[in-house]
C-alpha cells in the first residue's frame, strides 16, 4: 500500500519481513539471495532465512513458514533479537511503483525442530547450506547476517 509521508508529502510503500537465525552445531543456516531471474547483473548474497509477512499473519508465523518454504526446516521456540528498519530508494526497487520503500525486518532466534536440507524452488533463494561463523565471513553477505551475527556471539568482520 502507498502511503505518504507526514513530513515530506512523498510517496511510500513498506515491506513487512521476518527473518531468523537458526543454529546448530555450531553451524548458522544460510540462504542465497539470488535475484537473477529479475535482473542478470544481480550478485547473489547469502542472508538469514526469511522475506515478507503476508496480509494479516504473525510475523512469527510468518518467520516460520519462510525457513520452511527456503531450506525445509521445521524450527520453533522463536525469540525475538532485533527489529530494524530501511529504506530501498525507487530506482532499486525490484518490484512496485516508482517510489521508495521502507522495510521493516523483524529477526529472531529459532531452534531446529526437524526436516531436510532443500533448495527454494521459483524463490528469491537459489541455495541454503550451513556454515560455521568462520565460514561466513569468507561470503558475500548481506549486512544483516553481520548484525545479527554481532548481537549473537562474535562478529563477523
Amino acid at each position: 500500500m502507498t502511503r505518504r509521508s507526514e513530513s515530506t508529502g512523498e510517496p511510500f510503500d513498506t515491506r513487512l519481513a521476518a527473518y531468523v537465525l537458526v543454529e546448530h552445531e555450531d553451524k548458522v543456516l544460510l540462504t542465497l539471495w539470488d535475484m537473477r531471474h529479475r535482473d542478470p547483473k544481480f550478485t547473489p548474497r547469502w542472508s538469514l532465512p526469511g522475506g515478507g509477512i503476508d496480509l494479516g499473519e504473525q510475523t512469527v508465523d510468518g518467520a516460520i513458514r519462510e525457513v520452511y518454504e527456503e531450506t525445509g526446516y521445521s524450527v520453533g521456540n522463536l525469540a525475538l533479537l532485533d527489529v530494524t528498519t530501511g529504506i530501498i530508494p525507487a530506482a532499486r526497487r525490484y518490484s512496485g511503483d516508482d517510489c521508495p520503500m521502507q522495510t521493516v525486518a523483524v529477526t529472531y532466534r529459532a531452534k531446529l525442530l526437524g526436516g531436510q536440507l532443500r533448495h527454494e524452488v521459483s524463490g528469491s533463494t537459489s541455495q541454503a547450506a550451513w556454515f560455521t561463523r568462520e565460514e561466513i565471513k569468507a561470503l558475500n553477505r548481506i549486512e544483516r547476517v553481520d548484525l545479527i551475527l554481532s548481537l549473537t556471539g562474535p562478529g563477523v568482520r
